[in-house]
């Protein structure tokens, strides 16, 4: 455990200590941060949300978050991968033109 550590994030008003690897704080500390911001939207004084639902919810948002942004990096990375494709196939047909070239220097 020398390469874990312990820091204390403030969600919803109570501070909880989470063991995280060193290097991580920074992003422990801003994911308690996301939660946090996002309960406070949820939390209605008016109606007493229970706090296992208004959990729920922000766990829910969050993995909406997620999904949506795994589902636009997979078709960026799909428009990529077509990219890489086309240069490939040109590199290929420049390639036997290049060969062409140096048959016709070498029967000259």
């Amino acid at each position: 455990m020398a390469d874990q550590t312990v820091v204390k994030i403030d969600v919803n008003g109570k501070f909880y200590p989470i063991s995280c690897k060193i290097g991580e704080e920074d992003r422990v500390v801003a994911s308690g941060k996301l939660l946090s911001e996002i309960i406070s939207t949820l939390d209605d004084q008016e109606n007493k949300i229970s706090e296992s639902k208004i959990l729920l919810m922000s766990a829910l948002i969050l993995a909406d978050k997620n999904l949506r942004i795994s589902t636009d990096v997979n078709k960026s990375s799909v428009g990529i991968d077509q990219n890489l494709d086309d240069v490939v196939l040109w590199l290929e047909k420049l390639n036997l033109k290049l060969k062409n070239i140096e048959r016709l220097i070498n029967n000259s």
